[in-house]
């Protein structure tokens, strides 16, 4: 089957504290539902504008439902380091690119013992994408420059690389082993593969 890929990232921002207080209000026994009273009401997101209000809310809505029960109890078991990762991980359950990209460029310079990303990197992996996907083939090379700056900081935000954003230096972070068991009993083995874990 053809994957469906999206650039839709490229409007999306990481909202880890958005993403930590979404699960803390469905851990008090919040729905969906209540939440978005809440913020319709509180505007508990703090956002710039009603449209952003409703954004972040839809976003944060989307990510917490790929947790499903332990996934959030064990959330709130992490260190702020894998909450961070966790964050990535539902972002990477939702977006087969960004996930591919985790696993093709992220994950194999890792093995090879190269901890520099360079724009080469971003631009290799999305010329190939171009070449096998119809989909890429058509987006603008300023959607593609839009992704890979929402690719960097999405890595810069979780702690996966540092310094420079053109040419950060990766910083793996090591999977709570809790997180791995997750991602395991999810079937999602490539993506603790993809962020330099072990099975």
């Amino acid at each position: 089957m053809t994957k469906k890929y999206s650039a839709g990232l490229v409007s999306k921002r990481f909202w880890f504290s958005e993403f930590k207080m979404y699960i803390q209000l469905r851990l008090a026994g919040y729905t969906d539902i209540k939440i978005k009273e809440k913020n319709d009401q509180e505007n508990i997101f703090l956002a710039v504008s009603s449209n952003r209000q409703k954004e972040i809310y839809q976003n944060m809505k989307r990510r917490v439902n790929q947790l499903d029960e332990a996934g959030l109890q064990l959330f709130s078991q992490l260190d702020i380091d894998n909450q961070k990762l966790f964050n990535l991980i539902s972002i990477l359950l939702m977006d087969d690119l960004f996930s591919e990209f985790m696993t093709e460029v992220y994950a194999e310079n890792l093995r090879k013992g190269n901890l520099k990303l360079t724009p080469i990197d971003y631009r290799s992996f999305f010329t190939e994408k171009q070449r096998s996907s119809e989909d890429i083939s058509k987006w603008k090379d300023y959607t593609i420059k839009r992704l890979i700056s929402a690719y960097q900081t999405n890595l810069i935000e979780t702690g996966l690389i540092r310094g420079e954003k053109e040419s950060g230096r990766m910083t793996p972070i090591l999977l709570d082993k809790r997180l791995v068991q997750w991602l395991s009993s999810r079937n999602r083995k490539d993506i603790v593969l993809a962020l330099g874990g072990s099975l």
